[in-house]
């Protein structure tokens, strides 16, 4: 498989859940089925290890199998693949990203910045070039989240292009609140390729984004990539239209999670409505100290998919099983 570029990193790419046994260790064999579905549905691409993929709470252990699976798994599909290579510092990031670049498979990866402690200028600089200098073959992909604390820009990505050409893709979160700052950087860096989260995607893609880094994909596959299909071809009232349906569902199922007392983060929120959607096989359960839904939080939710939102839920599931 070939390794990505700007102009091959789009769509509608799904971030798969990690799996963790009733003793919190990596169940390959339920990963190895959720990975298998998911190329069978026709997604663009898949990618690993963001904050849904738990790559916090991985060793490299966890890391090389879950790597090995991915590879060989995608790579029968043809389905190009994205690795998330984040650590809290420059030599473990390097060391994941080593391991990837050794697969083929691999068309890129996913990076964060250090977020411990927030980085200076130069210390961000010197990141990206070390990371280059370590693979500079294997593209990559920046993760922009606040949690890293330092959030970048459009100059910024320029800059960092100076030390680390082979950066192809930025996964720009909370677009709704930097519109004017996203924008500001696609129009400053058209030779890299911007993704957006689902309720923003078809905005976005007006102005020059390439596709989204997608956890709604578990729930209905077909609706996600008939949406970008929609928004890909300039058929923005019906693109717009259903970016809205995204925007109403979270709005609804969001609040609802909560007023069940469970959380709402990415890998809890994520794995959990993949589950009720019945999407995925294996447990709900997330690596501590972190906590996944109950069970009886997966039925709810899986009762309110049917009275709602039927068109996020697999078929299959029958109410309350």
């Amino acid at each position: 498989m070939k390794r990505l570029t700007a102009k091959t990193l789009r769509g509608v790419w799904a971030g798969v859940t990690m799996s963790w046994d009733k003793e919190y260790r990596f169940d390959t064999d339920s990963y190895a089925a959720n990975v298998e579905s998911t190329c069978r549905a026709g997604v663009h691409g898949v990618y690993t290890t963001g904050s849904t993929g738990e790559f916090y709470a991985l060793d490299f252990s966890d890391f090389k199998q879950m790597v090995d699976i991915e590879s060989a798994i995608c790579g029968r599909h043809g389905m190009p693949l994205q690795i998330g290579c984040n650590a809290d510092n420059t030599r473990e990031s390097v060391r994941l990203l080593e391991y990837a670049a050794g697969k083929p498979e691999v068309g890129a990866a996913q990076v964060v910045v250090p977020y411990w402690m927030e980085v200076t200028d130069r210390e961000m600089l010197q990141f990206f070039k070390d990371l280059y200098k370590a693979c500079p073959k294997l593209p990559l992909v920046h993760y922009n989240v606040p949690r890293a604390k330092r959030f970048l820009n459009g100059a910024e990505y320029q800059r960092i292009k100076e030390v680390a050409p082979s950066l192809i893709g930025v996964k720009y979160t909370y677009a709704g609140a930097h519109f004017g700052d996203l924008q500001s950087a696609m129009m400053m860096n058209p030779d890299i390729s911007f993704f957006v989260a689902e309720p923003m995607m078809a905005s976005y893609m007006m102005l020059g984004a390439r596709g989204t880094y997608s956890s709604l994909v578990f729930t209905n596959p077909n609706f996600m990539l008939t949406f970008y299909d929609h928004a890909a071809r300039g058929r923005w009232e019906s693109a717009i239209a259903m970016q809205k349906t995204a925007h109403r569902f979270y709005e609804d199922m969001v609040p609802f999670v909560q007023g069940l007392g469970e959380g709402v983060m990415d890998p809890v929120f994520d794995k959990g409505l993949a589950k009720a959607a019945g999407s995925i096989v294996g447990s709900q359960r997330i690596r501590p100290p972190y906590i996944g839904w109950s069970d009886a939080t997966v039925t709810a939710v899986r009762r309110r998919l049917h009275e709602r939102w039927p068109r996020f839920l697999n078929p299959n599931v029958k109410k309350g099983k």
